[in-house]
């Protein structure tokens, strides 16, 4: 099943495209849904803690956009 998406913002009005295509980007960018991104795996049940945090570390970066 796919996920919902924002549409392309080209048949918006300029004044609402330029808010709406950074929102866009972003929740692209968190999800893993913009081209060219990184899809994050899950942890294995045997996962340690140090697996934890660096998945954990990868989430954030990636919502923060630092990484």
């Amino acid at each position: 099943m796919r996920k919902p998406a924002i549409p392309g913002t080209g048949s918006l009005p300029l004044n609402l495209a330029q808010v709406i295509e950074p929102m866009k980007q972003n929740i692209e960018m968190v999800t893993g849904a913009r081209p060219g991104a990184v899809s994050i795996n899950p942890l294995p049940p045997t996962a340690t803690l140090a697996d934890c945090i660096n998945q954990l570390n990868l989430i954030l970066s990636r919502i923060e956009h630092s990484g």
